[in-house]
């Protein structure tokens, strides 16, 4: 059974947003009902998701991210938070006082985090970039719920590199085409072709939980019909 408006299923990393397993698609007729499990994937813990597990299919595409940890760690917890460290501060590629070290970041300088982990030994680690990793101590940096008072509040985006190189497969629907559009949800300009090779640039995240993807030297296609490579 097979609709237009499949509901596509990522099972991901919570940190770093790798895909753990390949992505899932799921059909069925419009406004019936589906329920969505979270298998167990070896050396990881499913932690929450981006929707909800169970409900109706709609009349146009869905996606879901089942988030997982892993079970290397006591815990994770998404937050909106902000750091503010008081002297110049080595940052990790991991959650783990033996990983590698990413950056050194400077004093006086703010810090965004969106996730919190509790690692093997107790720690509390702080999150501002999808490999860079503050390990929490009082006495170095301050922790506030809402930003502080100045323009500068840094937050490590790791995707920002232009890329033209093929490096997904558009996974539409057999010998049909979807369109690319000239901006997000802006006008159609071309289309591309179930089974296409084509080459990620860009990723933009929205607040409606859709992500699009800009095509190298051509528009922007919603990223439930690409599947990374």
């Amino acid at each position: 059974m097979t609709n237009q408006s499949p509901i596509w299923i990522y099972y991901e990393n919570i940190a770093t947003h790798e895909q753990l397993l390949p992505p899932e698609r799921l059909d069925g007729l419009s406004k019936t009902t589906y329920t969505i499990d979270t298998p167990n994937i070896p050396n990881y813990v499913y932690v929450d998701n981006s929707g909800e597990l169970s409900g109706i299919f709609g009349s146009l595409p869905q996606s879901l991210h089942l988030n997982y940890r892993p079970q290397s760690w006591r815990d994770a917890h998404r937050v909106n938070m902000y750091i503010a460290l008081h002297v110049e501060t080595l940052a990790h590629t991991d959650p783990d006082d033996y990983a590698n070290i990413s950056t050194t970041l400077p004093p006086d300088s703010y810090w965004a985090t969106p996730l919190r982990v509790i690692s093997g030994n107790g720690q509390f680690w702080y999150q501002v970039g999808d490999h860079v990793w503050i390990r929490y101590d009082a006495s170095l940096m301050s922790l506030s719920d809402t930003a502080p008072n100045v323009e500068n509040i840094n937050y490590i985006q790791d995707l920002n590199v232009e890329n033209n190189q093929p490096n997904a497969l558009v996974n539409f629907l057999p010998n049909m085409s979807t369109e690319i559009f000239a901006t997000p949800y802006g006008l159609p300009i071309g289309s591309v072709l179930d089974g296409d090779l084509v080459a990620i640039s860009k990723e933009e995240r929205h607040e409606n939980g859709l992500l699009w993807y800009k095509l190298a030297n051509s528009g922007w296609i919603n990223s439930i019909y690409v599947h990374k490579i």
